[in-house]
């Protein structure tokens, strides 16, 4: 029988960063694809035994094992009870608190957990440093704390986890002392079965024409649906009229007026018919608006590692991104560059499109999803003690 080392993912779910519950899906897709004598057993930290269900549904990984996190304590003994009312008679306190029951693991991502972080190896991901170009999208008060996050968490960590090259340049120029060890490790995505979804069904429950582009973010400021909304505006002047699905939660907590904006500036310029607002929307659902799109529309002002960007790659998109040097790492194919502040730019990339569509290359996208799999494997090596 295979030894398998133990390993905690802390997983949660949050449709306001929905990227984040992806990540930890795609980290255990990525497991699945390498070799079994090579896959550990997973054990899943999250504050919700349905969470963990739907993991194990979605992935069906064959290693899997559920504990509630925030933990659970177990009871003081006898000796530490009677000091407990010795103190408590004298002090007016209980000097020993509850005790967490600590799971017995070899490995743990993100390892922020108070307790066991001396225990085991100390890594931990920052997805992007965005407060560091686009400060005015973060109150003062978030930008420190995300600042403070970084300090105490993650540069006295041991290891630091990077999705991209652009990504470790910039934890180098921030921190060049930081005693973290860098590891840039770029994540593939997986996806459930959508066969059962048919877009002739959604097109109509979306209110869609058969032909549209499609811009699948969350409505936070930094992704730029404004450029979008000028370009169609822009090509609608010229007499060019295209359609421009967006699926996403339609709130930004750093910025409460962001979504208002775009519809003022859609009632303004009678863009009604132009752009659609989907909301969020399931899964299965997105992705068969997304195999089904002309092209996606990618238009961010800042990314860390893209997952609407793998989710082109994976299901075979051409991508008109913004200029961006991630996802210039990202996309080595099927895909163009605009200025993400200029929309006559991104107009003339998708006026272009539409007279001259552009050849799609095949990719292998299974070898990136096993790559993925074999690089986390080797963190996890990394981080054996």
């Amino acid at each position: 029988m295979v030894a398998r080392n133990r390993v905690g993912l802390v997983y949660s779910y949050n449709e306001n960063w929905i990227a984040g519950a992806y990540y930890v899906l795609n980290i255990i897709h990525a497991l699945k694809a390498i070799e079994d004598d090579r896959q550990p057993h997973l054990v899943i930290l999250s504050d919700s035994y349905e969470n963990f269900m739907k993991i194990k549904e979605q992935t069906s990984y064959p290693y899997l094992e559920y504990i509630p996190y925030p933990f659970p304590t177990k009871p003081n003994t006898f000796i530490e009870n009677l000091v407990n009312r010795l103190t408590d008679k004298l002090f007016k306190r209980k000097f020993i608190v509850k005790r967490a029951k600590y799971p017995k693991l070899d490995f743990l991502y993100p390892n922020e957990i108070k307790g066991l972080s001396n225990q085991l190896m100390k890594i931990n991901w920052i997805p992007d440093f965005q407060e560091d170009y686009l400060p005015h999208f973060f109150s003062k008060d978030e930008v420190m704390l995300r600042k403070k996050y970084q300090k105490d968490i993650i540069v006295k960590g041991d290891i630091v986890v990077l999705s991209s090259e652009d990504a470790k340049k910039d934890f180098l120029r921030l921190y060049p002392k930081a005693k973290a060890r860098p590891f840039v490790l770029p994540f593939a995505v997986s996806h459930p079965d959508f066969s059962m979804e048919s877009i002739d069904d959604l097109l109509l429950k979306y209110n869609l024409p058969k032909n549209y582009f499609f811009a699948p973010n969350q409505f936070w400021a930094h992704k730029n649906h404004i450029v979008v909304l000028k370009a169609v505006r822009f090509l609608k002047e010229k007499g060019i009229s295209v359609v421009v699905a967006m699926s996403g939660k339609e709130n930004d907590y750093r910025n409460l007026e962001n979504f208002k904006t775009l519809n003022a500036y859609i009632s303004k310029n009678e863009l009604e018919n132009n752009i659609k607002f989907l909301g969020f929307i399931p899964r299965t659902e997105q992705l068969c608006l997304f195999k089904n799109a002309q092209a996606i529309i990618q238009p961010s002002l800042f990314e860390g590692w893209s997952t609407v960007v793998e989710d082109a790659k994976a299901l075979g998109k051409f991508v008109i991104a913004s200029d961006l040097n991630v996802h210039r790492e990202q996309l080595k194919d099927n895909a163009w560059f605009f200025d993400p502040n200029d929309e006559k730019k991104l107009a003339n990339s998708i006026e272009t499109f539409l007279s001259e569509p552009p050849k799609i290359s095949e990719l292998e996208y299974k070898k990136n999803i096993i790559e993925f799999g074999n690089q986390f494997s080797e963190l996890i090596k990394l981080g054996l003690k």
